[in-house]
């Protein structure tokens, strides 16, 4: 089989261990590229051979029953190098845990639900509880922003405008607010999550859920879109944690 082979192979490799963030190191032998992985305690070598052929080596783990699935994947033709595969979502909620320590459980919990809705292909159970465990995010970010308010009537000012309010009018009131005052962090990134990541997960979320909890018609969703969501939701919740650690640590000024 062609090196063209290995090349499709390797590539594919690499992007999936890329994406899960374990540490690596990588060489050429004489016959195969190699991969010796580390996640935690747990280690494993891939050995990518000239003719296509995947080898892992290894103590039995998580890690590399992990490594196992992305082997019969690709063998199977079943992987393109940037597709995210659904064996992978399995692992969030812990990454969530691990990345966010002081993450809420009722997030957490919500999100696993969502993964087993998914792997069962009930995409608007998976869709309605991917945007309940959105939604509790973004009322922590909104309530730490209200305590954060330094002068007692801004802060009681703030909260009686999303009191009693849905999700989609608090969010606008908070990034109005919060995009007006004076205590803007001058870490650009913070500002940038909001803008970009935070607010492009979190309406989606919100859109999905409702069209399933108050459907008008049985709504049609993409199960690559949804996944795709969902391989961001991590990322997604760090930049809410990031904020909310920020206003826990600054007085803000209207």
């Amino acid at each position: 089989m062609s090196n063209s082979y290995q090349e499709k192979v390797y590539t594919q490799a690499r992007f999936f261990i890329e994406r899960q963030g374990w540490e690596f190191t990588e060489k050429e032998e004489p016959h195969a590229k190699r991969f010796d992985l580390r996640y935690g305690r747990m280690n494993c070598i891939v050995k990518i051979y000239s003719t296509g052929t995947i080898q892992i080596q290894g103590s039995a783990s998580r890690l590399k029953e992990t490594l196992e699935k992305l082997k019969a994947a690709i063998e199977s033709n079943e992987v393109l190098a940037d597709e995210l595969l659904p064996f992978e979502i399995e692992a969030f909620p812990e990454t969530l845990k691990n990345n966010i320590p002081s993450a809420d459980p009722v997030i957490v919990r919500f999100l696993s639900e969502a993964i087993l809705c998914m792997k069962a292909n009930s995409l608007l159970g998976c869709s309605f509880l991917l945007g309940a465990a959105s939604e509790k995010a973004i009322w922590f970010l909104i309530e730490s922003y209200a305590q954060a308010i330094e002068d007692e009537k801004d802060r009681s000012k703030f909260k009686d405008r999303i009191n009693n309010r849905f999700i989609s009018r608090a969010y606008d009131e908070f990034k109005k607010s919060f995009g007006s005052c004076k205590s803007k962090p001058t870490d650009p990134t913070l500002m940038q999550d909001l803008d970009t990541q935070i607010d492009a997960i979190f309406q989606f979320c919100r859109i999905c859920r409702n069209e399933v909890g108050h459907p008008q018609i049985s709504p049609n969703l993409d199960k690559g879109v949804l996944l795709a969501n969902m391989g961001q939701f991590v990322k997604y919740t760090e930049a809410i944690y990031r904020l909310i650690n920020y206003f826990h640590n600054t007085k803000i000024k209207l």
